[in-house]
């Protein structure tokens, strides 16, 4: 059989992953989890780089579960996954409807000894893109300085050319969380992304999703925005056509107030990403802004905890002001401590 020459680029990804971002090292277990809709190119991949480290590959595959977190509970093999993730030393999670918020990464991460990455719905074209072709070490450096920029600021705005505009407080005694750089056991998520709690009470406004949202599986890339009004935190309406209406009867499915809590709001800054409809990648789109509903990981440490499921959608073209300074200026980064290394990072 042929060998295409993205074979060669998904190997040099895959390498990158376990050994640069992960540092996975010799005799560590890695478990990789996925189910029959992942990218199976993207599975062996990585189980053979964790080889290649001396490391020992465990790839558990499972039925794609209805819905995702606790509401896909009675699709997995929940004692099995809760078995093998709770003794892991690394757990990569390809899984197209994520583990995430689940019944057995609840037990994972409370056993607190796994480095666990989420990586849901990866495919070979993506994993090139935003992990194989960028410049992981700029990339940290990009993300840390707009954490700072980010954790300084008391209060902050929100506005999009769609119609958002939302206004809020930050707590200074809360992480502003830079993604993927990887440091003893915890939660990580793919880099290009920098995200955090806000004050939840003071979250107040309107939040108008243009670029996609997931879940509910029906939605994805969106043709039409969805109009969310925010008050104290909370979403009190939803407007808009097919697409709201889809997304009001999935938050109202759960019978779970919490699914109403707006979690945390992240930036995209992974020159590789594009809007795909896979979230994951959509959240990291260069200089889009991300919102989060329902459950809030322990790792912003934030008032609302689990929920039944959690939802993000992507808001384009964003400007963000950090107490009066602009941060973002209609989907790109200004802020004078940024605007060098942006303009560097984007050369890919």
């Amino acid at each position: 059989m042929m060998t295409s020459f993205m074979d060669f680029e998904l190997a040099v990804a895959a390498q990158k992953l376990v050994r640069e971002v992960l540092k996975v090292s010799s005799s560590e277990e890695v478990v990789i989890t996925a189910d029959t809709s992942s990218d199976w190119s993207v599975v062996e991949a990585t189980a053979r780089a964790v080889a290649v480290v001396d490391g020992k590959p465990v790839v558990l595959l499972h039925q794609t579960p209805v819905g995702v977190g606790k509401a896909a509970d009675p699709y997995l093999p929940v004692k099995s996954l809760k078995a093998v993730l709770s003794v892991a030393d690394v757990w990569i999670e390809f899984n197209k409807n994520w583990l995430l918020y689940s019944t057995p990464y609840w037990e994972a991460m409370s056993i607190g000894r796994v480095r666990y990455m989420c990586l849901v719905g990866m495919n070979v074209d993506m994993m090139v893109r935003t992990i194989g072709r960028v410049n992981i070490g700029l990339l940290y450096e990009f993300q840390r300085r707009l954490a700072e920029v980010t954790h300084r600021s008391r209060y902050m705005r929100v506005k999009t050319p769609a119609g958002t505009d939302l206004e809020f407080e930050n707590d200074p005694s809360r992480p502003v969380l830079v993604e993927g750089e990887v440091s003893g056991p915890g939660e990580y998520m793919l880099f290009g992304q920098v995200d955090w709690a806000p004050v939840e009470e003071s979250i107040n406004g309107v939040l108008v999703f243009d670029g996609s949202v997931w879940p509910p599986e029906e939605l994805g890339l969106l043709r039409n925005p969805i109009k969310l009004y925010v008050r104290d935190g909370r979403v009190s309406r939803v407007d808009g056509s097919s697409e709201a209406r889809v997304f009001e009867r999935w938050l109202k499915s759960f019978n779970d107030e919490k699914m109403f809590n707006v979690a945390h709001l992240s930036y995209g800054c992974n020159p590789g990403a594009k809007l795909t409809g896979n979230i994951l990648e959509d959240e990291r789109v260069w200089g889009v802004v991300e919102w989060g509903l329902g459950s809030q990981s322990p790792t912003f440490r934030g008032k609302l905890g689990s929920a039944s499921s959690h939802t993000d959608g992507i808001c384009l073209n964003p400007t963000v002001w950090g107490d009066e300074e602009k941060i973002l200026d209609n989907g790109e980064y200004v802020h004078p401590e940024l605007k060098e290394l942006a303009t560097k990072l984007k050369i890919i």
